[in-house]
């Protein structure tokens, strides 16, 4: 991994910041790792009908291994800081397969068994592609055309669950609309961070996430908008052995996992590329091996676990451009606090008491950090009339498909309907096709 342009951040990757930055930017790191990935475990929970205390569990669960993968992946994998999470993808994959149980006579604990083994067999698959090399001829077809579509249809797809956070739909009631109070505090919340973020003071800029994130609690807290949290049964507990029970075969559900997990290197490949710009350094062959090796590994511990499967999300460049910040140090602290907090039930629990519109109006600005990335590839190629093509057909198939109910899609067999319910991935082979088959360039007319 070499070093490239000069670069603006307070700390570089092997910096090591003073304590109290080191602490502070870790706290920080731990709270925007938390606040991507709680909501996940909780629906599921719900979704899943699992009890109040089996929920508190699954989140326990995930903040485990999130903690064991991040750790993993700065240590032998991909070595940046870049912050695992439950893949939207999976989460898709585990909410039709829960849709089409009820159908097909499966229990949820079933369907839970199924995907522990698909998971594990998918991260074998990970674990050999990344060792036989596989993952370099998917990494160079990943140019500005690709990553910025990736990033401009991620930021697009994030937005609606963002902005129905921000306005509180669903949060005191899942049937309740747009509660004012909330609304009102997420925006000021929004504007409040994005002031620290050009504020000249570096502390300030630096630790805005964190900040805005803090005060949103307090102002739930006073004004009695928080959730009630409850009693814990023990102080420390290890993680569950397959949490949904010994995992089964079904081959259809092994199948469905393994194109996942293909489909995935996208995600993986995309991440370490926006990430590696964010801290100005350069990714070579070698890290995106051991990137693809290590996602394998995650593979197999979130089907140990029983969770959703995990992979890096592209939101840590959002939050180094923010935080000026890209020392891997409080990163590495921050994956330690989440093994920790899969430890303890008791705080697990008190932390999944963060109001999730604060965490929605606070990551509203690492989005827009997203998006900007998208834009900036985008200006790095010339708009002739190909690439215009491209751009526009891949943008408008998977923002078009991103708004196709859920539920038009059930008819068609389960993994086309898996693809077309996903319109950032759609979107992102779409252009891969047009402009490595059908618009192919020669090599010698590439601009």
């Amino acid at each position: 991994m070499e070093s490239k342009e000069k670069s603006y951040n307070l700390y570089e990757l092997t910096d090591r910041p003073p304590l109290t930055v080191t602490l502070t930017a870790a706290v920080q790191w731990f709270f925007i790792t938390l606040s991507s990935s709680l909501v996940v475990p909780l629906v599921i929970g719900e979704m899943y009908g699992l009890s109040a205390i089996r929920i508190g569990q699954f989140v326990q669960q995930t903040c485990f291994f999130i903690g064991i993968a991040s750790l993993l992946q700065i240590w032998i994998g991909h070595r940046l800081p870049i912050t695992e999470g439950p893949a939207g993808m999976w989460w898709g994959i585990f909410v039709i397969l829960a849709s089409l149980g009820s159908i097909t006579g499966q229990s949820p604990k079933e369907i839970g068994q199924s995907l522990e083994m698909g998971l594990i067999v998918t991260g074998i698959m990970l674990i050999v592609l990344g060792m036989t090399g596989v993952i370099d001829r998917i990494q160079r077809l990943f140019t500005p055309l690709v990553t910025g579509g990736y990033l401009v249809l991620l930021a697009v797809s994030l937005s609606s669950s963002v902005m129905k956070g921000m306005l509180g739909i669903g949060y005191f009631a899942k049937t309740s609309g747009v509660h004012t109070g909330i609304a009102v505090v997420s925006i000021l919340l929004v504007f409040i961070s994005f002031v620290m973020i050009r504020s000249r003071f570096k502390y300030i800029r630096g630790f805005a996430i964190l900040i805005s994130m803090m005060v949103g609690w307090v102002v739930y807290g006073i004004l009695g908008w928080t959730k009630a949290v409850q009693s814990a049964h023990s102080l420390f507990s290890m993680p569950q052995l397959f949490f949904w029970g010994p995992p089964v075969v079904h081959i259809g559900t092994i199948l469905t996992s393994m194109l996942t997990g293909l489909i995935l290197l996208t995600n993986l490949i995309a991440s370490i590329a926006v990430v590696s710009k964010a801290v100005h350094v350069t990714p070579g062959t070698k890290d995106y091996r051991r990137g693809g090796i290590v996602t394998g590994i995650a593979h197999i511990l979130s089907g140990s676990g029983g969770i959703v499967g995990l992979v890096p999300l592209s939101i840590a460049a959002g939050v180094i451009q923010i935080s000026r910040i890209a020392s891997r140090l409080p990163f590495i602290v921050a994956s330690f606090l989440m093994v920790l907090l899969g430890l303890q039930p008791g705080v697990s629990i008190l932390l999944a008491g963060l109001p999730s519109p604060v965490g929605y109006a606070v990551m509203f600005v690492s989005f827009t950090q997203l998006l900007g990335f998208g834009l900036q590839d985008f200006s790095r190629i010339a708009l002739t009339e190909r690439n215009i093509l491209i751009i526009g057909f891949g943008l408008m198939a998977g923002i078009g498909l991103m708004f196709v109910p859920v539920e038009a899609l059930r008819s068609l067999p389960t993994i086309v309907s898996y693809l077309c319910g996903n319109g950032l991935v759609m979107g992102v082979l779409l252009i891969i096709f047009l402009e490595q088959v059908v618009m192919r360039e020669k090599k010698d007319s590439r601009s």
